[in-house]
């Protein structure tokens, strides 16, 4: 891929006129999942599922787990957040969407009790807060 003069910028001292380049974009690396070869497809699916269930730390508690609970603590501490991450995270751990593996499945895998996160945001007022405002944007309201 080779740049494209888009225009000459003229140096108004005398100096010599430089082009003004357009860079064509690089093309995605991966394309389309619809485009995926059977084993490439196959590889993200055994890439994802590892993410989810496995532990970087060889411990029992899976990554996916300990990045919702680091997420939470960030929460409670006012660091700030990725604010889709946030509300996504908090819609998966208590039920509301499922993403690529449900939260409950990743917590009977790795033999986890799925309540724990789900009581910890029920009981902290600020995270039930959060709660109730994603509620309220995702599923509306009767008043």
């Amino acid at each position: 891929m080779k740049p494209e003069v888009a225009a000459w910028q003229l140096d108004i001292f005398g100096g010599e006129a430089t082009p003004v380049l357009v860079v064509p974009p690089k093309p995605d690396p991966l394309p389309d999942p619809h485009l995926w070869s059977a084993s490439v497809r196959e590889g993200m699916v055994d890439a994802l599922i590892s993410l989810a269930r496995d532990s970087r730390r060889g411990d029992r508690m899976p990554e996916s787990l300990m990045d919702c609970a680091s997420m939470l603590s960030e929460r409670l501490r006012n660091v700030k957040l990725d604010v889709d991450d946030y509300r996504a995270t908090l819609g998966w751990i208590m039920g509301y969407w499922d993403g690529a593996l449900s939260y409950e499945h990743v917590c009977s895998v790795n033999g986890v009790d799925p309540e724990t996160l789900q009581t910890v945001i029920l009981d902290t007022p600020l995270l039930a807060r959060d709660l109730e405002e994603l509620k309220r944007i995702c599923f509306g309201s009767l008043l």
